[in-house]
């Protein structure tokens, strides 16, 4: 018998909580900014909370292990993937939990595999998650510029996601990482909609913006976010 996504999330809530504290302290945060975005943004929550306990599996997982159990669950694996394995955690976690947890929502599935690079393509709840990911409380605290880009996000995906891609790549280049093939294509996509989309009225009314950006201050802030981040 199929199992409910009550049940699934229960299993896969399970297995996160084996891993280090401090990664599953993380993933609490992501849960409370995904849910209220998810709230703001007319998203199934119980769909949400599945991808944000399923997301992030495979994080604390050493270089070699992820190289190793990635080639194990048919994770493709490049060069740069080879360099920088802990981009490889997404993607596997995602393969685990369709073979291992019995997980078909393909939105869900697709939310984790992409949190950390993001997709040219991506249905609201993979922007949710990836954002969610990259602005939870102790994120914002490190990386000021986060900050803004919470905001652009509760009135913005598409623009919070460009904000954020905009902002790794600086980040990226001071901290001496390379940025992914994979990465950047997803940027070259945003950046075109993003300008298509121009002429089109905004989702929250000015005002109501104007005094939920206030005292925010630049958008780049401070701080940086490396890969290791991610």
């Amino acid at each position: 018998m199929a199992q409910t996504i009550a049940q699934q999330l229960k299993r896969v809530r399970a297995e996160l909580e084996t891993r280090p504290p401090g990664l599953v302290r993380h993933v609490e945060r992501v849960l409370e900014e995904a849910l209220d975005l998810a709230g703001r943004w007319d998203i199934d929550p119980e769909r949400t909370e599945l991808a944000v306990w399923g997301h992030d599996l495979f994080r604390s997982h050493s270089p070699a292990e992820l190289l190793r159990l990635s080639r194990e669950a048919g994770v493709p694996v490049g060069a740069v993937d080879e360099a920088s394995p802990v981009m490889l955690h997404g993607p596997l976690a995602a393969e685990v939990l369709r073979a291992r947890f019995a997980i078909t929502d393909e939105e869900a599935m697709g939310a984790v595999r992409d949190h950390t690079l993001g997709r040219a393509q991506m249905p609201l709840l993979a922007k949710i998650i990836l954002l969610a990911d990259k602005f939870e409380t102790n994120k914002r605290r490190k990386h000021p510029g986060m900050k803004l880009v919470r905001r652009l996000a509760q009135r913005d995906l598409d623009l919070a996601l460009l904000c954020w891609a905009d902002w790794k790549w600086p980040r990226e280049r001071a901290d001496g990482w390379d940025g992914h093939p994979a990465h950047w294509q997803a940027r070259a996509e945003w950046v075109r909609a993003h300008h298509s989309e121009l002429a089109m009225p905004g989702r929250v009314a000015d005002d109501e913006w104007e005094r939920a950006a206030e005292g925010v201050g630049e958008w780049a802030g401070q701080g940086r976010m490396s890969a290791r981040e991610a």
